[in-house]
């Protein structure tokens, strides 16, 4: 395995804080230049994974996976962490991802963003959706 330099990740690190990483577009999402994904917005209501699947396909979204999801996560604020310039309507709970939990058949991933952490749950529970899609 290649051993990565610390100056590799202080780059890394500085590309995640670049203040012209996200824009606000015309339509209300949010485009993550680093990442190449665009942001929805915040469901306003609590619904079990297979509605939030429906919910991001009618905004022509999909799930975010969880790894995308917690790129959002601003770990030096809580309730909510995230920039409540860029994402104001982000609630102090849990979201969705579309990551299913390996070996964990009706369960997948979540991230909190009362504090950043990442959990699963099962399916059935009802959590919070921000859909994303693939940069125009």
């Amino acid at each position: 395995m290649k051993k990565v330099k610390k100056s590799e990740v202080n780059q890394f690190l500085k590309l995640l804080r670049d203040p012209n990483r996200f824009k606000k577009l015309d339509d209300g999402w949010v485009r993550d230049n680093l990442c190449g994904i665009e942001w929805g917005p915040s469901s306003e209501e609590r619904m079990p994974w297979a509605k939030a699947k429906d919910y991001c396909a009618k905004l022509k979204g999909r799930l975010p996976e969880v790894n995308e999801l917690q790129s959002l996560v601003d770990y030096s604020k809580h309730d909510p962490a995230i920039d409540k310039s860029l994402f104001p309507d982000t609630k102090s709970s849990w979201y969705w991802t579309g990551t299913k939990v390996a070996g964990g058949f009706g369960y997948a991933w979540l991230v909190t963003f009362d504090y950043g952490d990442v959990a699963n749950s099962g399916k059935g529970d009802d959590g919070y959706v921000r859909p994303c899609r693939a940069s125009q």
